[in-house]
């Protein structure tokens, strides 16, 4: 079986990749070559111009096997109010958000006609408002709808939204941010491999801290 992980060349995306090894041929995808053996890897920048992502994602398909498993963890912080994004910021973060796990799911079942299963990574934004997070938020919500929306297509088989706290990673690379009590990224891992191997046709599970906890929100 093969699984493609986006967003899968370091913080959470990669620590999946690790567990998922163990059952699955991996491909990653990200910004660079974690290095990781058992992992293939290629580099794709998924925050560009439409036609161009359009492109890309061909390109990426075309180069790999079928896929049984999909992991979207792809992702980057955006910080500042809404009037203060250029529209090319929140074109960057709605293409990596949510036009691209749309998109590249779209051309999966183009081309096999099913997705056996999908793991949506989003976050406590999901539902949580944020003033100086608004399309991060926006983006978070509308990939944890195309989720629940897509386990409904009898194309999809098991559909898992895993929404965890903040995490120690490089996401924060860019910012300041006190990263002092947020979850570490292989623990919220092993939630989401101990979640995904239960049966359900869907599930929307919220990995939260203080205390360090899984919440199942709605599995069916």
């Amino acid at each position: 079986m093969n699984a493609l992980i986006i967003g899968g060349t370091s913080g959470l995306g990669l620590e999946l990749g690790t567990l998922f090894a163990g059952n699955y041929r991996v491909f990653i995808t990200g910004r660079h070559d974690p290095g990781r053996n058992g992992l293939t890897c290629t580099i794709v920048d998924l925050s560009v111009e439409r036609g161009e992502l359009a492109s890309k994602l061909d390109a990426l398909l075309a180069s790999l096997p079928s896929i049984d498993l999909l992991v979207y963890a792809a992702g980057f912080s955006q910080q500042g109010a809404l009037e203060s994004l250029d529209d090319g910021q929140i074109a960057a973060m709605t293409s990596v958000g949510l036009v691209a796990p749309a998109m590249l799911i779209q051309r999966i079942l183009r081309k096999q006609n099913e997705l056996p299963a999908l793991i949506a990574v989003t976050s406590t934004s999901q539902w949580t408002p944020r003033p100086h997070e608004p399309i991060y938020t926006a983006v978070k919500a509308g990939l944890g709808m195309l989720g629940n929306s897509l386990s409904l297509d009898p194309k999809l088989g098991k559909v898992l939204v895993a929404a965890p706290a903040g995490m120690v990673t490089q996401f924060w690379r860019e910012g300041k941010k006190d990263t002092t009590g947020m979850l570490e990224a292989p623990w919220v891992a092993q939630q989401i491999f101990g979640s995904f191997q239960e049966d359900f046709r869907y599930k929307y599970v919220r990995i939260l801290r203080s205390p360090q906890r899984v919440e199942v929100v709605e599995t069916r």
